[in-house]
């Protein structure tokens, strides 16, 4: 079973050139909050870090922060099957490396084979199937 337990960001989207950090609690995570508070912000960064892509209908490079227009960096850290990984994706530079029990993964010369490691080898899903199973958006006045 894949158990999220953090994840660090920088110039991702609105967050500057600092660190944000949320660490997930063992077991199932409900993240609520206030209008602007990041919830979107926070999933954004998850989904960019397991599969490289926008989480919304927006272009890849607007992720990265309009003001910095560099540096966008996810980490996102995880056990599965008793091991456990982290993956640091990047844009501007564009980056993608994966840890498995702090040992880097060899990198194909091919980043979408790497990508294609990451889903049919670890992950064993790929977006489509954690947009079906994972992340559900309820939206009501709290």
């Amino acid at each position: 079973m894949l158990e999220f337990e953090k994840i660090r960001f920088k110039n991702f989207l609105s967050y500057g050139n600092s660190w944000t950090e949320f660490e997930f609690e063992p077991g199932i995570n409900r993240i609520a909050g206030a209008n602007g508070s990041g919830k979107s912000a926070l999933i954004s960064a998850l989904y960019f870090g397991l599969f490289g892509k926008p989480y919304t209908k927006i272009n890849l490079p607007q992720l990265v922060n309009c003001i910095n227009k560099e540096g966008l960096i996810v980490e996102l850290y995880f056990s599965i099957r008793g091991d456990s990984y982290k993956i640091e994706r990047g844009l501007k530079p564009n980056k993608f490396y994966i840890y498995k029990n702090d040992v880097l993964v060899p990198i194909d010369s091919n980043s979408r084979t790497y990508q294609q490691y990451l889903e049919q080898e670890i992950l064993k899903f790929n977006d489509n199937l954690f947009n079906q199973t994972s992340l559900k958006s309820v939206t009501r006045d709290l």
